[in-house]
């Protein structure tokens, strides 16, 4: 009789310590669980990496915050006399310990419902991915064009400013581009070029996102320059504070961000 496939763990992106009173943490039961089997307090403290003194301090908090005593000791001994848990203390062991298999089915019940929705699965990945993109934009695919060698993407933020992205055919296939798909857009700030004045002109660069400078910051040579959209997203570029001085860029002034569709690299959720 072949054995049912087993299932894949949800993906682990909400987490959090169970803790009881906001003191009694997992690291005064490890304790706990550790005098209950060792018998020793000295030999407990080393199990769980504490000191002898920080361990009592840690117990002795936590029994002045219980209406009975947690450990009961006995004076003399090589490792510091004979220490065992009371009835107080095994209970609030056990306690814990039902606590926590909850805590956890609860942890894995979120995660794993979590994991059914996309989009709200690559939006908390993007909080724990690091890149150093400067600009992280989700939206959506509206439009798909495959090519014989490249696909032109057209992704769709938040506020309804759209823009395109260059990728390779393979690219298409192993991401699972399709429209309708989440995806997150990142660009570089160096990447893009500010304009403030498209008028009699037009740009070989797919994407131009108008918008209003919500900030500006100089550095040693260069500046970073970020222009708030209608929708709510921004753009970040970096440019030469020589040309932030030649475009006469203040926070408030109207400002377009161009940047070219091969500039884009787009993500999706595994």
């Amino acid at each position: 009789m072949r054995n049912p496939p087993k299932q894949s763990a949800p993906a682990r992106l909400i987490d959090g310590e169970l803790r009881i009173g906001g003191y009694l943490n997992a690291r005064l039961f490890e304790l706990l669980a550790a005098i209950d089997r060792s018998g020793s307090i000295n030999r407990a403290a080393r199990e769980v990496g504490l000191s002898y003194k920080g361990a009592w301090e840690m117990v002795e908090r936590a029994t002045s915050l219980s209406p009975r005593l947690l450990i009961e000791t006995a004076t003399g001994g090589r490792d510091g006399g004979g220490t065992r848990l009371t009835g107080t203390g095994r209970k609030l062991l056990t306690l814990y310990g039902k606590l926590q298999e909850e805590h956890r089915r609860f942890l894995e019940g979120l995660n794993r419902n979590l994991a059914d929705d996309p989009e709200l699965l690559l939006w908390l990945r993007r909080l724990f991915m690091k890149a150093s993109a400067r600009n992280q934009w989700f939206g959506s695919i509206t439009e798909l064009q495959v090519g014989a060698v490249n696909a032109e993407v057209l992704v769709e933020l938040k506020g309804g400013a759209a823009l395109v992205a260059t990728v390779t055919k393979e690219s298409v296939e192993s991401l699972g581009l399709t429209k309708g798909k989440a995806v997150l857009a990142l660009v570089k700030a160096p990447l893009v070029m500010v304009v403030t004045d498209l008028e009699g002109y037009r740009l070989s660069a797919r994407n131009q996102l108008a918008g209003t400078i919500t900030h500006l910051q100089k550095g040693a040579v260069n500046a970073e320059v970020v222009i708030g959209l209608p929708g709510g997203d921004t753009v970040a570029a970096s440019i030469t504070n020589e040309s932030v001085e030649s475009l006469g860029l203040a926070i408030g002034k109207d400002a377009t961000a161009v940047f070219k569709a091969g500039s884009v690299i787009l993500g999706v959720a595994s």
